[in-house]
């Protein structure tokens, strides 16, 4: 029966959580992106060694509205000045908001971005999630909601996994769905 193994929420990026060698490959990411993983670090913390061992086994599902609002508004300048940025391009796909988490944390399971609101993304992220973990697909699944606050990015994770509070599915999406 999947579980909530660890909660966090986050509403500015905190990169020194971050130490992981493959970011150093990454020159731009989207304000977006960094609140999202620091959110799923927050989350990832009562149990970050069992998880960094099932870092191949550990999936991200990422959900919002409008994703990484920054990066493609400097995508769309660039664009009307006749040129487009190599280090922004790929930071303005929302699936950026899945993928920086993906590279932070090594993790290497099943990984996807619901580019909708989170009242109507998160459910179908939660039912994903507790079949990768009843399939043994996954042994943590990280479900991220972003969205934009005082025009800003805020973002709220779960992270389900085997063991942990037992699952509400109405009350932990609810809190996720605060989010916005």
């Amino acid at each position: 029966m999947p579980r909530v193994a660890g909660r966090g929420e986050a509403r500015a990026a905190v990169r020194s959580r971050f130490d992981a060698p493959a970011l150093a490959a990454v020159r731009y990411a989207d304000p977006a992106a960094w609140i999202v993983a620091t959110a799923v670090a927050n989350a990832v913390d009562p149990v970050r060694e069992a998880a960094r061992a099932a870092h191949d086994r550990t999936a991200v599902v990422a959900v919002g509205a409008e994703g990484p609002v920054e990066a493609m508004a400097a995508m769309c300048e660039a664009s009307r000045a006749g040129s487009s940025s190599p280090i922004r391009y790929p930071a303005s796909n929302a699936g950026s908001l899945a993928g920086l988490t993906s590279i932070a944390f090594s993790f290497r399971g099943p990984t996807l971005m619901l580019t909708l609101p989170p009242d109507r993304g998160v459910p179908v992220g939660l039912l994903l999630a507790e079949a990768w973990i009843r399939r043994e697909v996954a042994s943590f699944v990280a479900i991220a909601a972003c969205a934009r606050r005082d025009g800003g990015p805020v973002a709220r994770c779960l992270l389900i996994g085997a063991e942990g509070e037992p699952l509400d599915a109405d009350r932990h999406v609810a809190w996720l769905v605060e989010v916005g």
